[in-house]
């Protein structure tokens, strides 16, 4: 869907290609090119944003008006819905689920959602690459919500039939309007490194590759390296939860060996993934004794390191272990990191290119 125009209505040799302008609205070390003789400063903050509102608004309504938009979208939510209910058939089939999980299908719905909201976010940006970054990041943002409009909808509908969590839909939107804006600044940045179209889409599609499948695989395959022998005394006065976690103790005795393992040296590779970013932001939606949420906050358990599964690790007792970090900070830290040198990359490259034309 790369190469389908969201711009209609134009015609002539080389039509379908993506307009150019320098990210950032031709700022370079705070000189505008070609800048008015009568610009003496800087805009005040309100007017920066209100006119970077006005700018998205009017790069997001030209993707409004087209049918191919609306179309990918409505492409996106059915393939989500599809593929979620193939992977709970095949499981089913193959005796994965010990026990039947009503939400199964729900959950997987929303995790594709997300990866879908990446893949879209990205396109749409490649070919809408004129603003600043404000406006690009505000621009996605709004064409976020138009995808997540319809599929809140249906993940609603869904959650209803099968008693599901309705808590995670809310989650879903939030996570899919994120992903548009932060892939769409990517795939502008990506789109603005280069003077052809080919090689900043190469860049894109390698850049979504890692972050939707291959930071999961590599996280996966480098798991097995995390066990090791630690040492932990013994755990006193345990006071657990509702869904029986130990939530505080005290440490008595000797340190002895024990076998653990260090996921939290790994586990923020996979933190970027955007089904797993649902999940991590879906947990603090859903209530902690649904059938679902133990999966939602497996990627927390995991950062968290073996002391959540391990009491008296090291002989430090809970009063002495450090706050969690919410996962989820991580994965869009590590996105908005990797957009924003992107686009930083894309501007200056683009207007060296204008400086020696």
């Amino acid at each position: 869907m790369a190469g389908v125009p969201d711009q209609p209505g134009r015609s002539g040799p080389g039509w379908n290609e993506p307009e150019y302008e320098v990210i950032g609205g031709g700022m370079i070390d705070d000189q505008r090119i070609g800048a008015d003789p009568q610009r003496t400063g800087s805009a005040p903050s309100p007017a920066v944003f209100t006119a970077a509102v006005q700018e998205a608004w009017q790069s997001a309504r030209g993707s409004f008006t087209t049918w191919w938009f609306w179309l990918a979208c409505a492409v996106g939510i059915a393939l989500s819905w599809g593929m979620a209910a193939a992977v709970v058939g095949w499981g089913e089939a193959n005796g994965w689920f010990e026990t039947p999980v009503t939400s199964s299908t729900y959950l997987i719905m929303a995790a594709f959602l997300a990866l879908m909201a990446a893949v879209l976010g990205v396109i749409w940006g490649f070919r809408n690459i004129q603003g600043s970054f404000l406006g690009l990041l505000l621009a996605g943002a709004m064409r976020g919500v138009a995808l997540s409009a319809p599929a809140f909808a249906v993940l609603l509908a869904i959650a209803i039939s099968v008693g599901g969590p309705i808590g995670l839909a809310a989650a879903a939107v939030v996570v899919m309007v994120l992903e548009v804006a932060l892939f769409g600044l990517m795939g502008a940045g990506s789109r603005a490194c280069f003077t052809k179209g080919a090689p900043g889409a190469a860049l894109a599609a390698a850049l979504t590759v890692f972050f939707c499948v291959l930071n999961v695989v590599v996280t996966v395959l480098l798991l097995p390296g995390t066990s090791g022998t630690d040492q932990a005394s013994v755990p006193v006065n345990v006071e657990r939860d509702d869904t029986g976690r130990i939530t505080s103790y005290e440490c008595i005795g000797s340190l002895h060996p024990v076998e653990v393992a260090h996921t939290d040296r790994v586990a923020w590779l996979a933190a970027s993934n955007p089904a797993l970013l649902l999940g991590s932001v879906g947990a603090g939606f859903v209530p902690t004794d649904n059938e679902v949420g133990w999966v939602l906050a497996g990627l927390q358990w995991a950062a968290d390191g073996p002391a959540r599964d391990v009491p008296c690790l090291g002989g430090e007792s809970s009063e002495g272990l450090a706050p969690s970090m919410p996962v989820a900070l991580t994965g869009f830290a590590a996105q908005t990191a990797t957009a924003a040198l992107l686009a930083v990359a894309g501007r200056r490259l683009a207007a060296r290119r204008l400086r020696t034309s």
